[in-house]
């Protein structure tokens, strides 16, 4: 290893999520960047980080991942219509981040008149207020705005989330959305703190989209089997909690937003979260998110590694 590297490594290691000197400076060019996106109207600011997120089609490692999820999920489709689908996607990592950095932290009042709800939606989210409700949802449309819409409807939403590694962007994260009613729960011990957040009623956040590392069960996840989180149906059966699972589309209208929901569980008696009622638990949930995303697969984030951990099963053997 170069002592470059060596350095950059050292430093990494001291300064990870520490106020200082070297972390506010690297810390600027971000802070500027964003200073002057939101001086722009929301179109323009919208454009542009829009092209940027457009760069990652350009790597042909996302290509061939965002191309054979979008096979599995709309075989029909030419490969032509594919990549436009692909494409559009990586736009969308773009306006995921202009509403994170830029739109959530600074637009508040008024900001429900900005969502239009499905039919039915708005009052399913605010039956839920109280119960300590489990809320899942998939790396669709704005999904960061949608958790915000839940804070600005009162059901008291957390989520853990691995804060990144500069102390001051993730500060910025954190008060940007306390701003919301939204609470922010580190990685580690999350599964307590969950629980503790749902018994005084509040409801927490979850995606269960990603591919999951630690203890999986693997669940059809448009037909190809996918490593999958235990925690969502694990604290609906452990806790005998509702279940809710939501989107936020983003609308043609710049601005504009649809947040939709469905109720799998109404909650009730605690159960034991066995293997197979947690694979049964998220094969709805799959199926759910599933036909939403389908409608809307411009939205999705194909590139996603989704099927990277295997079953032992189809493991090479040595």
């Amino acid at each position: 290893m170069s002592k470059a590297r060596q350095l950059r490594k050292r430093l990494r290691r001291r300064w990870k999520r520490q106020p200082g000197v070297i972390p506010w400076l690297l810390y600027q060019p971000m802070r500027m960047f964003v200073a002057i996106l939101r001086l722009l109207p929301i179109a323009w600011m919208f454009g542009i980080a829009r092209a940027i997120a457009r760069l990652a089609w350009f790597s042909s490692r996302r290509r061939r991942v965002g191309r054979f999820h979008i096979a599995q999920a709309l075989p029909n489709l030419t490969p032509a219509q594919r990549d436009q689908i692909l494409k559009a996607s990586c736009g969308h990592l773009g306006l995921d981040a202009a509403e994170v950095l830029i739109f959530i932290q600074t637009k508040r009042e008024g900001f429900l008149d900005c969502m239009n709800f499905e039919e039915g939606a708005r009052e399913r989210f605010e039956s839920m207020k109280g119960k300590g409700a489990v809320m899942v949802q998939a790396h669709l449309g704005a999904f960061e705005l949608g958790g915000g819409a839940l804070g600005q409807l009162g059901l008291d939403p957390a989520f853990p989330m691995r804060m990144p590694n500069n102390y001051y962007l993730g500060r910025d994260l954190v008060d940007g959305r306390a701003g919301w009613g939204v609470t922010l729960l580190p990685r580690q011990g999350a599964v307590r703190k969950m629980m503790v957040h749902l018994r005084k009623g509040g409801s927490v956040i979850l995606a269960t989209d990603q591919n999951a590392h630690h203890a999986p069960v693997f669940v059809p996840w448009f037909g190809h089997l996918a490593a999958t989180e235990r925690a969502a149906a694990s604290l609906v059966l452990k806790l005998g909690r509702p279940l809710l699972v939501f989107w936020c589309i983003r609308s043609k209208e710049v601005g504009q937003w649809t947040l939709g929901c469905e109720i799998l569980e109404n909650g009730g008696e605690r159960q034991e979260a066995s293997s197979q009622a947690v694979l049964d638990l998220n094969l709805r949930i799959h199926h759910c998110l599933e036909a939403v995303i389908r409608r809307h697969p411009e939205q999705y984030l194909w590139i996603h590694d989704r099927y990277r951990t295997r079953p032992t099963a189809e493991q090479p053997s040595s």
